[in-house]
């Protein structure tokens, strides 16, 4: 058995013998082998990370895509509470692509067309007028604050000052022209710097001093052609939609691509929606505060009266109404009211220009009276009359019959008794120069001149008499009317014992004025005087 070949006991020692090329070729075959495994794993994984990343990519767009028509549908869905971004910067598109924007006043077209439109109505209703302004100034300023600030908001809230220095200049001199003309012309200098800050109180909110005034109105006189477009609300120098876009705004102005961050407030997002930037936050609170504080004055000045109101400088504030109604005592005073001016009295006699300076200083009493003793106008309108009736008052004649006059309505506070006294006395103190001698010599007590009248042309003097006492009354009607009282309260003269029909009952006291006059013309002037009375008599009954 020892010779039998035991089988699979040494395989290769059976094979052949491997030459060196084929040894080589098996090499490089095994190699090319596990690069080809290895790539094909590189494609899977590369394939799997580009699947992902689209994936990714599909769901950010999905993402932004429902972002983007959420603000769509927020923006359209904006009715009532119409952001101010989407009203500025439309909702379907945005003006700007690049740049920061800036915030001027066109960007409130309505409003500022309206305070450019605006004009006095000249009915007198000052405080109406005055609440209308401070409605759109307020709301303009508000929008200053809230979306500017540092040489942005200077500029812009000059722009507003100039436009309401303009209107209320304006005001002034239409609603009340005729009071600023009485102060200007009786040196109320003081006065009149008070009612131009009382009226920028009330449309502002604020007090200014009587420079920091002089200095704001100084703002509303027209330079220049340019500037009369605030005073003509039809010129196209106003346009305000003339150099607006379809939104009413400027792209120009109010747009900046310098990339300066003074006064930017809104930016693009990269949504394309405006936003605002939030480090304007601290102005915009300050600026509500002020706003608030400026509502709050406002208010209590419109709900009080000038007596509980101020001013810089612990002046009293003019309301509204005590303006208009001052401006239409003005008016009175300024017109027919002047007695000591009036074209139907030309008589330069003391008894009659100190009867008529009384009654100017009591129609000031009674203007105070029916204003309120508290009011601020009253001590004013006061001194402008008393410097009226000073200039005459040097006069001794002048000063004796305003004395008198003055005092009986001071004792008796009734307007009737003292203009009916004061004129008995006036004409009694008349007639006794013109029975002097002295006094003759004087144009004003000659025998052809009047009481009322300074030379009697085809009247007799009791003519000349009624004829002045009519007057005196129209005349009060008219300024009971100027400061809304009942024109039916008027006073109705007579002269009792010193009347024309005075003079022939007692012809002893008046004795001179039938001397050297024969029976016929006695008894002429008789049934002259009589048909006077008549007259007088139907004209009272007529009249009230």
């Amino acid at each position: 058995m020892t010779g039998v070949k035991e089988v699979g006991a040494n395989p290769t020692a059976s094979a052949p013998p491997m030459s060196a090329s084929e040894a080589a070729a098996a090499g490089r075959a095994a190699r090319k082998s596990v690069e080809l495994e290895a790539g094909q794993v590189m494609v899977a994984q590369a394939a799997r990370q580009a699947a992902e990343a689209k994936e990714n990519l599909e769901r950010e767009r999905a993402e932004q895509e429902n972002e983007y028509e959420r603000e769509d549908q927020n923006e359209k869905r904006d009715t009532s509470e119409l952001s101010k971004q989407s009203k500025w910067f439309g909702i379907d598109g945005k003006i700007l692509e690049n740049g920061d924007i800036k915030w001027v006043l066109e960007m409130e077209q309505e409003l500022l067309e309206a305070l450019l439109k605006w004009m006095p109505s000249g009915n007198g209703d000052v405080a109406k007028q005055l609440d209308e302004l401070s409605r759109l100034y307020l709301a303009l300023l508000e929008a200053i604050l809230t979306h500017t600030m540092g040489e942005e908001q200077a500029a812009q809230i000059a722009r507003l000052d100039e436009i309401l220095a303009q209107k209320l200049t304006l005001l002034m001199d239409t609603d009340l022209k005729d009071l600023m003309d009485l102060l200007k012309e009786t040196g109320q200098t003081e006065t009149l710097q008070n009612v131009k800050s009382s009226i920028y109180k009330q449309t502002t909110g604020t007090s200014i001093s009587a420079r920091a005034a002089d200095q704001f109105y100084a703002k509303g006189k027209p330079s220049g052609a340019g500037d009369l477009r605030y005073f003509m609300p039809e010129s196209k120098g106003s346009g305000v939609t003339e150099r607006a876009g379809s939104r009413g705004i400027s792209t120009a102005a109010a747009f900046s691509s310098s990339g300066s961050e003074e006064g930017s407030i809104y930016k693009l997002t990269e949504g394309r929606n405006v936003r605002l930037n939030q480090a304007f936050d601290a102005s915009r609170k300050s600026g509500e505060m002020q706003m608030s504080q400026r509502n709050q004055a406002l208010s209590g000045s419109r709900g009080g009266s000038s007596a509980s109101a101020s001013i810089a400088g612990g002046r009293s504030a003019f309301t509204g109404n005590d303006l208009a109604r001052a401006n239409r005592f003005a008016a009175h005073i300024n017109g027919s009211g002047n007695l000591l001016n009036h074209s139907g009295i030309s008589a330069k006699n003391d008894e009659v220009v100190g009867y008529l300076a009384a009654i100017t200083s009591i129609k000031g009493e009674m203007f105070a009276a029916s204003s309120g003793r508290q009011n601020a106008m009253n001590v004013p309108m006061k001194n402008a009359l008393n410097q009226m009736v000073d200039y005459y008052l040097s006069r001794k004649g002048v000063y004796k019959v305003y004395d008198y006059t003055t005092n009986v309505y001071d004792r008796t506070h009734s307007s009737q008794r003292a203009l009916e006294e004061g004129l008995e006395y006036a004409y009694r103190l008349f007639q006794e120069k013109k029975e002097s001698t002295e006094a003759q010599k004087q144009a004003a007590y000659l025998e052809q001149a009047g009481f009322f009248q300074n030379v009697l042309k085809n009247q007799s003097m009791q003519a000349d008499l009624l004829r002045g006492m009519r007057l005196l009354e129209d005349n009060w009607r008219a300024f009971l009317k100027s400061i809304g009282e009942n024109e039916k309260k008027g006073i109705a003269l007579k002269m009792q014992k010193y009347s024309p029909w005075g003079i022939l009952l007692e012809p002893g006291e008046h004795r001179s004025l039938f001397r050297g006059k024969s029976s016929k013309l006695l008894l002429t002037e008789s049934i002259v005087v009589a048909a006077l009375i008549v007259v007088y008599l139907c004209y009272r009954m007529i009249v009230g």
